[in-house]
């Protein structure tokens, strides 16, 4: 159980966790795996890899939000749905971090297994007559001088409330 389940154990499923569990239910995994497991490191005596069904499904996701590697780590910190689906544990210190991520997705590449994992998930979904239409990750900047930010968080804190006392300040 995740924390977000125990948080709100009762909250209808969301369209990305239906989403998520159905792609999940359509994609035959082992496939895939075995064909990158020979370019992928093998646990030694160093810091342990993340699991490799991990790091497929993190590509896999990376690629339907069209997010770069810092936004797929961003995107799995967010997300405990889509943390479930990559199988991450919610009970570790933290996702795979950006530089993770792109190693695998260069690992991939210098193999010649770059879109691999996307074509085999398109294919094996077009057998069923299914298909995905990939997103974009689009992130709200901040425009301006954090100063600017900074003024106008002061200003709200001096205005006074409607009991007339000023919100509080740190």
């Amino acid at each position: 159980m995740t924390f977000s389940e125990l948080r709100w154990p009762k909250a209808r499923q969301t369209r990305l966790q239906a989403f998520l569990a159905n792609l999940d239910r359509a994609i035959r995994w082992a496939p895939v795996l075995e064909k990158i497991e020979p370019h992928y490191p093998r646990p030694g005596n160093g810091r342990q890899p993340v699991p490799l069904e991990s790091m497929v499904r993190i590509h896999l996701s990376a690629h339907m939000f069209g997010a770069n590697d810092r936004q797929t780590e961003e995107l799995l910190i967010d997300s405990p749905a889509l943390c479930a689906f990559c199988r991450l544990n919610d009970s570790l210190p933290r996702p795979p971090d950006a530089e993770t991520i792109g190693n695998f997705r260069r690992r991939l590449e210098r193999a010649g297994l770059g879109s691999m994992i996307p074509n085999y998930v398109e294919l094996e979904l077009s057998k069923q007559g299914a298909s995905i239409i990939c997103g974009k990750v689009n992130e709200p900047r901040w425009v301006g001088r954090s100063k600017d930010l900074d003024s106008a968080v002061e200003s709200c804190a001096r205005q006074p409330t409607e009991s007339g006392e000023a919100a509080n300040q740190e």
